[in-house]
């Protein structure tokens, strides 16, 4: 297996056909991969929608509600690809992800991430976000990595033992990742090319928390030793951290 999609979701049902059916609509022919459906016990319609999904490609699984980093954790535990993307619930890949990613894959690095579109509650795009190329000092400047869309290689992400499950939906677990593997010396590439959509509405974390990620943004800064949290004009959401 070449890649592992690997959907987490909660109280999601609004978006989560989209999504999976953006993950299934890969036009890569030659790639095999396999999509894996986290539902960390959901409230709303979502058991009612997953319950249609038939296709051989699609894997199920319900837990009980463990927060986004246990969830991710777990459908990482199953995955049987050699890389391994997450994708959250309400984002969506483009249909040449996987097609544009691929000839990127080497042995060189352990990360990869494209440009993105921004599209709102309804699906409309209102903003293309053109990222850098790899710097360690710039991301961590940025603040935030976004998880869906950035592909891991699977023996790296069970090295490192996947997300910290120290703090419960905190916001940045896949910064944490992203900075564990900068300090351990791994390399990202970045590709230039817009391969996913990612969805601001009023449920994201990133939008009822934002004071909370902050405190925890400092407090993993800290432990880390990383000097003083920040975050850039690439941050997701353009988070304003007023330094202290």
């Amino acid at each position: 297996m070449n890649v592992s999609i690997v959907i987490t979701t909660y109280n999601y049902s609004s978006y989560l056909e989209e999504c999976i059916d953006s993950c299934l609509e890969q036009d890569c022919l030659d790639l095999e991969y396999e999509v894996i459906v986290v539902d960390d016990g959901s409230t709303d319609r979502t058991p009612e929608i997953l319950e249609k999904q038939k296709y051989h490609k699609v894997r199920i699984y319900r837990i009980e509600n463990c927060g986004v980093e246990k969830a991710s954790n777990f459908g990482f535990a199953k995955a049987q690809g050699d890389y391994i993307v997450r994708v959250d619930a309400d984002d969506k890949l483009c249909s040449n992800y996987l097609r544009s990613i691929w000839p990127h894959v080497n042995d060189e690095f352990g990360f990869y991430y494209p440009d993105y579109l921004v599209i709102n509650a309804d699906g409309i795009a209102i903003e293309k976000i053109i990222l850098p190329e790899f710097r360690p000092a710039e991301i961590r400047a940025r603040g935030d990595f976004l998880a869906t869309g950035t592909l891991y290689s699977a023996k790296l992400l069970a090295k490192l033992g996947g997300y910290s499950t120290t703090v419960r939906n905190c916001g940045l677990e896949n910064y944490e990742l992203i900075l564990r593997l900068i300090k351990s010396g791994i390399v990202g590439k970045h590709i230039s090319d817009c391969l996913f959509s990612y969805r601001r509405h009023s449920l994201n974390i990133s939008e009822t928390k934002k004071d909370q990620i902050i405190r925890n943004g400092q407090i993993m800064f800290k432990q880390m030793n990383l000097g003083t949290y920040t975050a850039n004009v690439y941050h997701p959401y353009k988070l304003n951290v007023t330094s202290k």
